[in-house]
């Protein structure tokens, strides 16, 4: 158990008894420290609960559902709900989600907690949010996620995912490309994710987990973590996805 964690599980006397807050700190600001780290969780858990709404409204629209051939087939999902995008000329994104990568025995990981950020230029107009999931077939694009920020483009682009109403097998889909699909509110349509950059959140992590030492890496290698229950719900969808079974009332 983490220090941290040792702390939001006594009360705060306890803590000035035992010499653990720092000099000169009182009972109230105790108190406004473990308020702000529980605030901080819910923040965490709405993302994942966004996450899991944005997913089932693309997984329910027929012209824009993944299809369950390519899900199954695939090393690791993004969810990044309300991607912003605003400009008169030139223009700028910006969002905040989760990924998940898939274990070797083919289940799905805990998510982390992922950012997507990048410009454009163009005669833009007007503003526009938009929700944005990223399906990476190939696990060496997922290794360079977690190696560096990683930026779509070059050797290994973002391109528009293909419908399930197009049919067609896992086979034809391309390694070395990650599929993108959007659902979008706004002025202007279409969204170009090449030259994006993808990072991590390590303070999300912190505080979704609540343990420093939990990094992205772990999580993606380690199924034993715990994690809130919320996880289970973004879990379950992507199962029934990639199974065809999803239905959403």
């Amino acid at each position: 158990m983490t220090i941290r964690r040792v702390l939001m599980a006594l009360p705060v006397a306890s803590l000035l008894l035992m010499g653990l807050m720092a000099p000169g700190l009182t009972q109230s600001d105790g108190v406004a420290e473990s308020e702000k780290l529980d605030k901080k969780l819910e923040q965490a858990e709405g993302e994942v609960e966004e996450a899991i709404q944005v997913f089932e409204k693309i997984m329910s629209d027929p012209d824009k559902r993944i299809p369950a051939e390519l899900l199954a087939e695939s090393e690791g999902i993004a969810i990044i709900p309300d991607v912003y995008q605003a400009g008169f000329i030139f223009g700028g994104r910006r969002g905040t989600g989760v990924m998940m990568v898939r274990y070797p025995d083919g289940t799905w990981s805990n998510p982390t907690f992922v950012s997507l950020t990048g410009g454009s230029f163009g005669l833009q107009i007007g503003a526009k949010s938009s929700d944005i999931v990223l399906v990476f077939p190939s696990r060496e694009t997922v290794n360079e996620v977690l190696s560096r920020d990683y930026r779509l483009g070059g050797s290994i682009s973002g391109t528009a995912g293909p419908a399930s109403t197009k049919g067609g097998s896992a086979e034809r889909y391309s390694k070395d490309k990650v599929y993108t699909y959007s659902r979008s509110q706004g002025l202007f349509g279409g969204l170009t994710l090449n030259g994006s950059k993808l990072g991590l959140k390590k303070d999300r992590v912190q505080y979704f987990y609540g343990d420093d030492a939990i990094t992205t890496r772990k999580i993606f290698t380690d199924p034993f973590i715990p994690a809130p229950v919320v996880v289970n719900s973004l879990r379950d969808v992507l199962e029934q996805s990639e199974l065809g079974t999803f239905r959403r009332f």
